[in-house]
């Protein structure tokens, strides 16, 4: 589920990743109820999933800053 967010992501929205941390974290926070609708497993919400569909947006879209 998360490789598709990140796709779409990637593909749609985010060309250069030379996003802040702050912008990063408006992302996540817009996409929250997207998120949430994905994290149920067996019907039931799995928080360990979100936490890793987060992490891995978060770290696609910091990977390629510029080293300071």
């Amino acid at each position: 589920i998360f490789n598709s967010i990140v796709s779409s992501l990637e593909e749609f929205l985010f060309n250069n990743f030379n996003l802040t941390n702050d912008e990063i974290e408006s992302i996540l926070k817009q996409m929250d109820k997207f998120i949430d609708n994905n994290c149920f497993v067996n019907g039931n919400f799995d928080e360990d999933l979100k936490q890793d569909i987060c992490f891995n947006i978060f770290i696609t879209l910091s990977k390629n800053r510029k080293k300071s």
